[in-house]
């Protein structure tokens, strides 16, 4: 049973580890995919902001030389457009400039692209000469800036919006392949201590296949070291088991002489000594073959009817006391009848040997949709909510109870319990003042 606990510990380890490289691959995972897609995006939109401004502004050039050679050559027309447009853009011809400032500005100027001021509003100016004269077609810079700004923010939105999309997109998929090592974390914490069959190494990432298999090696290590601390268990209670039959023989045969008064009572204390001892190493042979013995084939056990058993194995020991059965259903339960009837005996043993002459202890059963409750429940002097998980351990004994016992008998019946993935309760007594209850809930699936 020691090695069970640090075997329930070790796997709590187990699960532990296993949740925080979960956290760990998966927050280091996602902050860097995050702050890279974060970088690449602002590089992307930087350089499709930088790209779209400046290309706008060449597609406006265009446009301005396009107006400009559309506009006729010949000096017939006053002024082409002397009124802003939608495209905010201005034509005028060396013939008919609109003031003196554009007339010396084209008097100096060849053909080509110039940024002017006019009137303190500055422009984007094209100068292309004719047969006729130059023709200047100018267009607002405000208008011009305003256009590749839209432009280029009009680019830049879709990488800006797409960014979030794709952080939820990482962060899904980064979870998603940290599924396996959170079924595997999840799995171990429900283990019990005697499941210590292999890890799965299937469908798991790379990176934690080496630490799966060392656990599993150290699962191996772990279940021949309790086989054989088992098998110890079995074999020496099995051995002295025939010793202790002689010497009680031997005490028996003794007690049949003429003896002294002081004699005869030292030998009754030597016949509960060993009484006291082949009551323990049957504890141990029971707890040992309970561990050791592989699931047997289980069939239908009338609840009802080992309670009938067990009443008639402890009644000559317990004839102070009025045990008896308060449930009037018949319930079955699937599993091994010896099973049943040792958890029953075992727990009735106890409320006999720890409850005052005159106590009651009640048996019943009854079942749910779920599952199958088996009850005991004396008016003793019960069991303090601090000691309560302790009595489960093995060979531990609450002080002060003046009886003699070996501390085994709740371990057996939680072992018992264990083996059909039940739990065993203990509480306050629910129909008396005072006193034990044991509940026992053993699911049918």
């Amino acid at each position: 049973m020691f090695e069970r606990s640090v075997v329930k510990q070790a796997l709590e380890t187990v699960s532990r580890a296993l949740q925080s490289i979960r956290h760990s691959i998966q927050w280091k995972l996602g902050v860097g995919f995050t702050l890279a897609s974060a970088l690449l995006a602002a590089i992307a939109g930087a350089t499709v902001f930088y790209d779209t401004y400046h290309e706008t502004h060449e597609l406006q050039d265009d446009l301005l030389q396009q107006v400009a050679s559309y506009v006729p050559h010949s000096g017939a027309w006053k002024q082409a457009a002397d009124s802003e447009n939608d495209a905010r853009i201005f034509v005028y011809s060396s013939r008919n400039p609109p003031n003196s400032s554009i007339a010396l500005f084209l008097q100096q100027k060849s053909e080509g692209f110039y940024n002017l001021t006019d009137d303190d509003e500055p422009f984007r100016a094209y100068v292309h000469e004719t047969e006729a004269g130059k023709i200047l077609v100018m267009q607002e810079t405000e208008y011009r800036e305003d256009l590749a700004s839209r432009s280029a923010w009009a680019s830049v939105w879709p990488i800006l919006l797409f960014l979030p999309l794709m952080l939820l997109l990482i962060v899904w998929v980064v979870r998603k392949n940290m599924r396996p090592i959170h079924r595997l974390s999840q799995a171990v914490s429900q283990r019990t201590e005697q499941d210590l069959t292999p890890l799965p190494t299937q469908n798991i990432p790379s990176e934690v296949v080496g630490f799966v298999s060392a656990i599993n090696l150290l699962l191996d290590k772990a279940g021949r070291f309790m086989q054989q601390q088992k098998r110890f268990i079995a074999d020496a209670s099995h051995e002295l088991r025939s010793p202790m039959t002689a010497l009680s023989l031997q005490v028996e045969n003794l007690q049949q002489l003429p003896l002294s008064d002081e004699a005869k009572a030292q030998v009754a204390q030597i016949q509960q000594g060993i009484q006291r001892n082949r009551h323990l190493l049957e504890q141990l042979l029971s707890l040992a073959r309970l561990q050791n013995t592989s699931a047997a084939e289980r069939r239908w056990v009338d609840v009802n009817a080992v309670f009938r058993q067990v009443i008639e194995a402890v009644l000559p020991l317990a004839a102070d006391k009025d045990i008896g059965v308060v449930s009037s259903s018949n319930v079955n339960v699937m599993g091994e009848e010896m099973d049943f009837y040792l958890l029953i005996k075992t727990l009735v043993d106890n409320a006999v040997s720890y409850t005052p002459a005159g106590s009651q202890i009640d048996l019943s059963v009854e079942e749910t949709e779920n599952a199958w409750l088996i009850h005991v429940e004396d008016n003793g002097c019960g069991i303090s909510a601090a000691e309560r998980e302790r009595v489960l351990e093995p060979f531990y004994r609450i002080l002060g109870t003046r009886q003699q016992g070996s501390g085994l008998g709740l371990s057996i019946a939680q072992e018992i319990v264990r083996k059909y993935h039940g739990s065993l309760q203990l509480c306050d007594s629910r129909h008396f003042e005072h006193g034990l209850w044991v509940r026992i809930e053993l699911p049918k699936t």
